[in-house]
């Protein structure tokens, strides 16, 4: 066996994503040395070019009651918002099984008031994080979202779901067509009105990673890039160490917060995370004239439109798809031309940079936060599915308040680990 060298810390996370530097931080402000193990670059998942929004009232599980309906009609549709490539493959079959039970309705909206209050208090942490002397901007701001919808029915189920996350403390108002027009100059196609979310927030995502690895490291975390993990010693009950490409590292807890790659990581360790990657797409195009005054939903078409400070940053797309990262050209045309059917995008688009990425999805769409059922040592950070940068500050805190044995601030049950891992 190739000697080793041995370094020890207290908590060793596997990830160096947005939720694994979360639980980084939360960590070391709890007195505890920790050391993130990324495999490849801090932030270089599906933290890198995400739709850049910290949207509560947005920040439902995946498992929407009805939702099957629709998607059955999608899956016709190679450019919908939702498409599964129709294969025979148990392990998709048997995620869809747990997927379609988790959309009960009772279900839905325990694990939707859950996920709105991690939400909620991760907003309020990166405005924390933004308005530090220390931190570099990342273009932080909370002017609110707007919901742009085309036909009356849709408006009608925007509104109920808008009705569901007030009752969780988000307001909104209610925009006529004409309001919509005026005061978001940007829309420019055919709606009848919208729906106003006053307090989210949005960023630029990469840069908010860069800003969170930064204070990470200043409350002091040590960071490790390029070191992926091979293997581990363990026992029935216990990790003891892992081996990495950058050596062995021993700690008295682990946390596993890396993406989608936390399925097949799990396995090597003998537990199960029935993970399932969901493919998104992005492109980062030149602002428009006049650009968006704030973030807004094209909501039939599942698009996510961020304005920054020189580019326009349009998202879409879940595609059931594991560890598939092929460029599909289709679906984003199908992005492009939804967008074009609401905004003024110049033909061609000018210069384009064009991102995709594995959204780490759970069967019910709830992230899994807490400790394994397997080994006493091992934690779960994962499964964030489209909420991970809006979720990330009150995962890290939730986290290390489990594994703290601290009072949590928030019930842990809808995202307990235990439930697959």
């Amino acid at each position: 066996m190739v000697a080793e060298q041995m370094r020890q810390t207290d908590v060793a996370v596997i990830g160096g994503g947005i939720v694994g530097l979360a639980c980084a931080l939360e960590l070391a402000r709890r007195g505890v040395k920790v050391c993130v193990l990324e495999r490849d670059r801090v932030g270089y998942g599906c933290s890198k070019g995400n739709a850049g929004w910290l949207t509560p009232a947005l920040a439902l599980p995946l498992a929407v009651p009805g939702q099957w309906r629709k998607a059955l009609r999608w899956l016709a549709d190679p450019q919908s918002p939702f498409y599964i490539r129709p294969r025979a493959d148990l392990q998709l079959i048997t995620w869809l099984m747990g997927f379609l039970a988790a959309s009960r309705r009772s279900r839905f909206e325990s694990n939707a008031a859950a996920l709105v209050s991690l939400c909620r208090q991760s907003l309020d942490a990166w405005e924390e994080i933004a308005d530090a002397p220390e931190t570099e901007p990342f273009e932080f701001a909370r002017d609110g979202l707007v919901a742009v919808f085309e036909s009356q029915g849709a408006l009608d189920e925007g509104r109920a779901s808008a009705e569901l996350t007030a009752s969780f403390g988000v307001p909104f108002e209610r925009w006529s067509a004409d309001a919509v027009r005026e005061r978001e100059p940007a829309i420019r196609g055919a709606q009848i009105g919208g729906l106003f979310f006053p307090g989210e927030g949005r960023c630029e995502p990469y840069l908010a990673v860069r800003a969170l690895e930064a204070t990470a490291r200043r409350a002091g975390v040590e960071i490790v890039e390029s070191a992926e993990v091979l293997n581990a010693e363990r026992t029935s009950s216990r990790l003891h160490s892992l081996h990495t490409t950058r050596g062995r590292f021993e700690a008295n807890d682990y946390v596993l917060a890396a993406g989608t790659w936390s399925g097949a990581l799990g396995a090597r360790l003998g537990v199960s995370i029935p993970m399932m990657g969901a493919k998104g797409y992005s492109l980062v195009v030149p602002p428009l004239e006049p650009q968006p005054r704030r973030s807004l939903y094209l909501a039939e078409r599942k698009i996510a439109v961020n304005p920054h400070a020189n580019s326009l940053r349009i998202s879409g797309t879940l595609e059931l798809v594991g560890d598939d990262m092929t460029v599909n050209s289709r679906r984003l045309e199908g992005i492009v031309q939804g967008a074009r059917r609401m905004l003024h995008l110049e033909d061609p688009l000018g210069e384009v940079e064009i991102w995709r990425g594995l959204r780490p999805c759970l069967p019910d769409g709830m992230p899994a936060i807490g400790r394994t059922r397997r080994y006493r040592n091992l934690w779960l950070a994962t499964g964030h599915h489209m909420t991970g940068l809006k979720t990330a500050p009150g995962t890290g805190r939730l986290l290390a308040e489990l594994l703290c044995d601290q009072t949590p601030f928030i019930d842990p049950l809808p995202f307990r680990a235990d439930r697959y891992a």
